[in-house]
């Protein structure tokens, strides 16, 4: 029989749905577009994953609204852990009032200490009511804010810009287009890959048919060669003739 100390700490039992108190309207709204783009960006290089508890050894967790994790695939995850999976490279809250005071404050508080603490090199925070964002960066295990801004740009987020003002989001594309939904930005993607398709497919007819035209030119070029040679056996001067 093992006997266990009385002083041991009892277990630690964490919950695996990550309840969110500070939600609105406008915050579950541009989060879900934020995540949208991000998906699309990312694609098949990075996972993007929102309001899912980052679990830390087991013991303890807090839940970013979007991280990124280059080199890992989705899944079924109700709980990202880590071990055994690696820090994301990015995480993004999107606060709302209740994130000045009370619990609010102290669970934000809480994700950036916990967040500092495992090596997450950049968070932001965008405050779409108040229309600015932080960007945290981590200084030897914390995060370190620097001053307010309006705008976010960078390969951190695949080359998303972000813009706010109050009340607004605004999310634009590689390029400067701006971004309105997924499946919008499937369907110009899949018309894009076609018409590239047919372009490629005219170019090829294309080369081909110049090839064609070569081989014509070089075999009219070898009669006229073989004509000019079967006068000159005659005794004619083919430039005479």
């Amino acid at each position: 029989m093992v006997l266990y100390d009385e002083t041991m700490p009892p277990q630690v039992d964490l919950p695996d749905e990550a309840p969110d108190v500070t939600a609105t309207e406008l915050h579950v709204q541009v989060l879900h577009r934020l995540l949208g783009v991000l998906r699309f960006l990312f694609r098949d290089k990075a996972l993007v994953i929102g309001d899912v508890f980052v679990r830390v050894n087991g013991v303890e967790q807090v839940s970013p609204d979007v991280m990124i994790v280059p080199g890992v695939g989705p899944g079924t995850r109700t709980v990202y852990r880590i071990p055994p999976e690696p820090v994301p490279d990015v995480t993004v809250e999107v606060l709302s009032k209740v994130n000045y005071t009370g619990v609010g404050l102290r669970l934000l508080r809480k994700k950036r200490e916990l967040l500092g603490r495992i090596g997450v090199p950049l968070h932001l925070e965008l405050d779409p009511e108040r229309g600015f964002l932080t960007i945290w960066h981590n200084v030897g295990g914390v995060l370190v804010v620097g001053p307010p801004t309006d705008r976010f740009e960078g390969e951190e987020l695949g080359g998303l810009r972000i813009e706010l003002d109050e009340g607004d989001v605004e999310l634009l594309l590689p390029g400067g287009r701006r971004f309105t939904d997924v499946g919008d930005e499937i369907d110009r993607a899949d018309n894009e890959s076609r018409r590239a398709d047919r372009e490629a497919r005219r170019a090829d007819r294309e080369a081909r048919r110049a090839e064609q035209e070569g081989q014509r030119a070089e075999q009219e070029a070898r009669r006229a060669a073989r004509l000019a040679d079967a006068l000159r056996d005659a005794g004619i001067d083919p430039d005479a003739v």
